[in-house]
């Protein structure tokens, strides 16, 4: 019967939430639905998995849907739910952004090597795109996925320029940019272009190495400002848990609600200035 009941009033309040909510509410969804899409559609067309943004949409919401059907049915209160159900949403195009960027850096620690691979076949005298052609399958993924495209687009009928140009707007790295326009102004003027990849791929090893031992040096600091960042919820619940009298002031009084907003401020700036402190320039 209460479960009768819970999923009866799950389903009253979701009405009345889209027949009440303003359309200022709906036009923010919308927006975020195809954000959503354009995200998810973007992070799988890199992996050469062309899907839809409407089958994207429909999809999560089903998903969503289920889940909160599950929770519901777990007896785990709706404002929980609703809750999870906002975070996750939240939470899917940062995630896609994440995965998508650890992609790249994949990319670009593989491509210096595959650099001097092309470049010991050229001077073995292949040319570009026989060279091309015999170490693209025994590359590792991503740089394979990606080359193996430009091989494709290559054999349709596509200038050098063009093929590259695609390839530098997928990764969207400064690896791809050197090796455009080196292969771009070697083909316009002649040179040796053997000797010029193996320079370039010195140089992005070098900075890759670079950038590897900054972030290692400045991982403490990044490491301070998350746990600044956690640190005052995590005791706040636990004194919550322990004694709810103790921190209910904080929320219930005008004094402890100036307060927190105060304190949710100087977390702000405490983090922006740690992130600026870390960043370094390259």
């Amino acid at each position: 019967m209460w479960l009768g009941l819970s999923l009866v009033l799950f389903g009253v309040c979701a009405v009345l939430i889209m027949a009440l909510a303003p359309k200022w509410v709906w036009g923010l969804s919308k927006k975020h639905q195809h954000f959503i899409a354009s995200e998810t559609e973007q992070f799988f067309s890199a992996r050469f998995v062309f899907i839809q943004s409407r089958a994207v949409v429909s999809l999560i919401w089903v998903v969503l849907l289920c889940m909160a059907i599950a929770l519901v049915l777990l007896g785990i209160p709706m404002v929980l739910v609703a809750v999870l159900v906002l975070v996750v949403l939240m939470s899917w195009p940062l995630s896609l952004r994440y995965l998508q960027k650890k992609r790249i850096e994949r990319f670009e620690k593989q491509f210096p090597d595959f650099m001097l691979a092309l470049a010991s076949a050229l001077r073995a005298g292949s040319s570009l795109r026989i060279g091309l052609q015999r170490l693209v399958p025994h590359s590792q993924e991503p740089v394979r996925q990606e080359l193996e495209l430009c091989l494709k687009e290559l054999r349709m009928g596509l200038s050098l320029a063009q093929v590259l140009t695609h390839l530098h707007r997928r990764t969207q790295c400064e690896s791809t940019a050197l090796f455009k326009s080196a292969l771009v102004l070697a083909g316009q003027s002649g040179g040796g272009l053997a000797d010029l990849l193996e320079n370039m791929a010195q140089t992005i090893s070098t900075r890759i190495y670079i950038e590897g031992r900054i972030n290692a040096l400045t991982a403490q600091g990044r490491l301070q400002a998350w746990i600044m960042v956690l640190l005052p919820p995590l005791v706040g619940g636990a004194l919550y848990v322990i004694d709810a009298s103790l921190i209910e002031p904080l929320w219930q009084e005008r004094t402890g609600q100036i307060l927190l907003v105060v304190m949710v401020v100087l977390e702000l700036i405490g983090v922006w200035w740690i992130q600026r402190l870390v960043t370094v320039p390259l």
